[in-house]
């Protein structure tokens, strides 16, 4: 079996400066897959897939959002957890990230 890849178009910058182009990109994620789950890192993204698929066969994972600040990944998060109910994350909290590293937003898909 071929090793799933994370897939990397993100943004960064002030959440005011793209949670508009994030908003858009998550209402079309999930219009076109059966199943989306947002969720952040401050680990390499691929290590982190990597667990994810060890739990669920997951098609694809894409980096959505970089950023240096832990407090802005985890703002964002909790803003499209609360704000698309359709998501399949579980709950809302905050996560331990990187203090001195990037802060990684991505998005899970399932298409069927």
């Amino acid at each position: 079996m071929e090793k799933k890849i994370v897939e990397y178009n993100y943004v960064t910058g002030h959440l005011s400066n793209v949670l508009s182009h994030l908003k858009m990109s998550v209402g079309l994620l999930l219009s076109y897959n059966k199943e989306v789950k947002v969720g952040i890192t401050g680990r390499d993204p691929q290590d982190r897939f990597d667990e994810h698929l060890k739990n669920y066969d997951w098609d694809r994972m894409v980096v959505k959002y970089v950023t240096s600040s832990d407090k802005n990944a985890n703002a964002l998060e909790d803003y499209l957890i609360e704000h698309y109910p359709q998501l399949v994350n579980k709950w809302i909290g905050t996560s331990n990230l990187s203090q001195d590293g990037y802060n990684y937003l991505y998005i899970l898909l399932k298409k069927e």
